[in-house]
């Protein structure tokens, strides 16, 4: 697979390159301000699907009075359209990252990029007329899945029409949640995946449908890991996000678990799958004896982003509700997430912050949520969830502050308390075999200088929490650098 990447990078730094098409799930200031954009209505289209597309935001900068936007509104418009312009810039882009720390990193939260105790990529982006690119190579020292050499964040993409179709292995992030997503997160590593994405988005015009608003399509199909009870099961996802109003976001989700090595994989099983038809009583004899006829292990739910609709912006509510079955063709046995942002200038700072609670203990029963009788090692890749960073039976309430100096600097503060396996049953939990307690508390720094971009991270539990053996320490202290070649 590296060799693909690596020959396709060749033969398309033959094109005139422009910028890379979308924006990934690794960078927290640039997401706060594009949702504070959104907040003061500079930003109309939906934000809540990561990675993100840059041209319709891009477009939505362009078509703004600037004359027009507040002393509050106006830095952030202009580090995000600076931003945009150093991405749209007619040149590819080579780096060299290096990250470092005493240990390896077990919880993950949108922004978070190292994983491992030290890290060293190299990566090449860039866009021409009709493709875009990421070859990205990492090596990973004293992984905790023991791949050690890595392709992560890699893509090669195409633009067809309104479409952009692309292969590699790319985060991605399903909701308006900040410490987590209930669905589709960036805990686990990445999957190889096959996706399509709509580029602009552009309201229907038809009357029928033109009232849904703006709207984004997203749809992928990915290969987990062999060594799983299910070899090679295939990971599904699909998410349609619209704005019938410009206060409000709506987004629906759906993953699925579908064949594997000894499942069926033929149109008939698929097409079951599709329509949401894999409950043993709806399917025509049944699942059988060995459950050989059942489809596959779905999730599905929806989430949304409301702006509080008063004429001084007071903040926004958003909240997601996934289901781990389905009952009448809606979701079932629920999970859910509530949290509410802001943000607010304290002196030369701009400030998003959030307050965000997430259960994942299933109203059904305990240890239902990412575990399913047929793919037993359950909703997890490289043994991590594919959902919440703290996997199931867990309850969490974080508080966050992202902020960015007027200089460039850059700040990251969190506060975590977390209920984490609460019924203590530890087979069916990737991070603790009993129940605990703990706080945490995480500051990040950020500065760019002429040597490149140099970060610090320091995060504090008052317990250790990995039962497995992966952190030793209360204690995650890291130092990071990139420059660029």
């Amino acid at each position: 697979m590296q060799k693909v990447f690596v020959s396709l990078a060749l033969l398309l730094t033959s094109f005139t390159v422009l910028a890379e098409p979308w924006i990934d799930t690794r960078d927290p200031w640039l997401r706060a301000d594009i949702e504070a954009l959104a907040n003061h209505g500079v930003i109309k289209v939906p934000i809540t699907t990561w990675p993100l597309m840059w041209a319709p935001i891009v477009r939505d900068l362009e078509e703004v009075d600037n004359q027009l936007l507040s002393n509050k509104v106006m830095p952030i418009y202009m580090r995000v359209k600076r931003r945009a312009r150093f991405e749209t810039k007619h040149e590819s882009n080579s780096f060299l990252i290096l990250k470092a720390g005493n240990q390896g990193k077990i919880l993950r939260h949108y922004g978070d990029d190292r994983r491992e105790k030290a890290e060293i990529t190299t990566k090449n982006t860039g866009v021409s007329k009709n493709f875009a690119w990421n070859i990205e190579a990492t090596r990973a020292f004293d992984p905790i899945d023991g791949e050690e050499n890595r392709l992560d964040h890699s893509y090669i993409a195409a633009v067809w029409g309104n479409w952009i179709l692309s292969a590699g292995a790319q985060e991605r992030w399903y909701g308006s949640g900040w410490d987590t997503s209930l669905i589709l997160s960036n805990n686990a590593r990445p999957v190889p995946a096959l996706s399509i994405q709509r580029n602009y988005s552009d309201a229907f015009e038809s009357p029928w449908l033109s009232w849904i608003g703006p709207w984004t399509f997203n749809a992928f199909i990915g290969q987990l890991e062999s060594d799983r009870h299910v070899p090679h099961a295939k990971l599904l996802g699909m998410s349609v996000n619209f704005k019938p109003f410009n206060s409000l976001e709506i987004g629906l989700r759906r993953t699925a678990q579908w064949g594997g090595e000894g499942r069926p994989q033929n149109l008939s099983n698929f097409f079951n799958l599709l329509i949401g038809r894999d409950n043993c009583d709806e399917l025509e004899g049944g699942c059988g004896a060995d459950r050989s006829n059942e489809p596959g292990n779905q999730l599905a739910g929806i989430d949304f982003k409301w702006r509080i609709p008063t004429k001084k912006y007071y903040g926004s509510l958003y909240g997601q509700l996934i289901g781990e079955d389905e009952a009448g063709y809606l979701p079932s046995r629920k999970i859910y997430q509530f949290g509410y942002s802001t943000d607010f200038q304290l002196g030369d700072l701009d400030i998003s912050s959030y307050i965000e609670y997430a259960d994942t203990e299933n109203e059904y029963r305990t240890n239902l949520t990412y575990n399913n009788a047929i793919y037993r090692t359950g909703y997890r890749t490289e043994l991590r969830s594919l959902g919440s960073t703290f996997d199931n039976d867990s309850q969490s309430v974080g508080l966050g502050l992202i902020a960015t100096h007027k200089n460039g600097d850059k700040y990251k503060l969190k506060l975590t308390n977390v209920n984490m396996n609460s019924d203590g049953v530890g087979e069916e939990h990737s991070i603790s075999t009993t129940n605990i307690k703990f706080n945490q508390i995480e500051f990040h720094y950020l500065n760019t200088t002429k040597y490149g971009l140099i970060g610090a991270q320091i995060e504090v539990k008052d317990k250790t929490i990995d039962t497995f053996g992966y952190q030793k320490e209360k204690y995650n202290i890291s130092l990071s650098w990139k420059i660029k070649l």
